[in-house]
């Protein structure tokens, strides 16, 4: 792992834990304000084409925050820090642009490798999801069990679907 994919993971985690423990404080905008430094400062040290991977971040902010208000639409969670009850938060959108912002980076070793992008959704989805609950930031409105299984189809489809687009945009 090269000096800008540990500045891309370590950046992600801050900008991560600073969305759910704003959310869980009521100070939902710290979140995405620490994302977005987290973005430039990617940016700053970006190696690659910025302008396609905007465009992939932007996509896939809004793939993400419909997956995540589907969720809030149907009950399956709830979200602290939110401003429209049936909408997912800025701060989940914010967790969105920075997790797209790791692909190419800190989570490039997924690329090309269909099989662990899908078990990495299904298992590492429902573990952010549960750590959110566990820190009061969602709340999972169905039962564990049914909620983590719904999370885990959605990472598992959605991490697949993140690196066939950076690969259909030329990134990847």
């Amino acid at each position: 792992m090269n000096y800008f994919n540990i500045v891309n993971l370590i950046g992600f985690q801050i900008g991560w834990w600073s969305c759910v423990l704003g959310a869980k404080n009521g100070l939902w905008f710290l979140g995405p304000i620490v994302m977005a430094i987290f973005l430039i400062i990617h940016y700053f040290f970006h190696p690659k084409d910025p302008v396609i991977e905007f465009k992939l971040i932007i996509i896939f902010s809004l793939v993400g925050t419909l997956a995540d208000s589907i969720l809030a639409f149907t009950n399956v969670l709830q979200y602290h820090g939110g401003y429209l009850t049936y909408f997912a938060p800025l701060w989940i959108t914010a967790m969105w642009a920075g997790f797209t912002a790791t692909i190419n980076y800190s989570m490039g070793w997924l690329k090309d490798k269909l099989f662990l992008q899908i078990i990495s959704g299904l298992v590492f989805g429902p573990l952010a999801y549960i750590t959110g609950q566990k820190f009061d930031a969602i709340v999972f409105n169905i039962s564990f069990f049914t909620t983590c299984i719904i999370i885990a189809v959605i990472y598992g489809l959605s991490l697949p679907l993140v690196y066939f687009l950076n690969r259909k945009m030329g990134l990847g």
